[in-house]
């Protein structure tokens, strides 16, 4: 119960997450990926949501990867199989189901319609991003302990950006946080978003909308950067 209630006054605490400057990682890997079958995201266990979800990439050749950080524009396939063998698999489809293989030749089976496969959309700017974007992470690690982090990303027009982090970690005898924050440029590119922050940082990311309704649509209500979902504020 202690464990509990530390994560919901770091859950209150973070929430307040403010945008202003800051820094954030880059990544500069060039190699040119295979076809794309496909982009989806699969929904799997998580925390603090009971459930949250992940940007899956099917190719041609019949692989998949769960795709981070780096656009397929960017990445060294090579040393992403190398780097994140966790993150590849192979997949087929029969019919209406997808089944996918995981790197441990565990098999599972989606279809779309039944609330745990999804299409994944290229950016289009026919679908207007909310302003503030947000995601929570974090865990009860036990013995009194809990972590929770608050990532926040506002799109003040359409051209720029702040975001923002506060993390936090308590235990049954104290508390600590960060924050951190950044602002600049940003501009998004079919699955590619480029933040160019005001200390000259130029950072690229894979990008995706997420989908609603049936038939599934681009929405944009769920937003994926850096392969992590962001869902909208209000």
């Amino acid at each position: 119960m202690k464990a509990k209630n530390h994560l919901i006054a770091l859950f209150i605490l973070l929430t307040s997450v403010s945008l202003s400057y800051g820094k954030a990682g880059s990544s500069n890997h060039i190699v040119v990926a295979p076809a794309v079958a496909g982009w989806y995201f699969r929904a799997i266990s998580g925390y603090p949501a009971a459930i949250t979800f992940e940007l899956v990439v099917l190719f041609k050749n019949g692989e998949y990867y769960e795709i981070g950080e780096d656009p397929l524009e960017t990445i060294n396939l090579a040393t992403a199989k190398s780097k994140y063998p966790k993150a590849w698999g192979t997949w087929k489809k029969q019919g209406a189901t997808f089944y996918l293989t995981n790197y441990k030749s565990e098999s599972n089976d989606y279809k779309l319609g039944e609330g745990n496969w999804f299409p994944a959309y290229a950016y289009t700017p026919a679908i207007k991003l909310k302003r503030v974007y947000e995601r929570a992470s974090g865990g009860d690690y036990g013995n009194g302990t809990s972590a929770l982090t608050i990532s926040k990303i506002a799109f003040v027009d359409a051209t720029r950006f702040t975001e923002g982090m506060n993390a936090g970690i308590s235990t049954s005898n104290a508390a600590a946080g960060k924050r951190t924050s950044a602002n600049g440029t940003y501009k998004i590119t079919g699955n590619m978003i480029t933040l160019t922050y005001n200390d000259g940082k130029v950072v690229k990311k894979s990008f995706a909308l997420g989908a609603s309704g049936s038939p599934a649509k681009p929405t944009n209500t769920m937003i994926f950067i850096g392969g992590q979902p962001y869902t909208d504020e209000d």
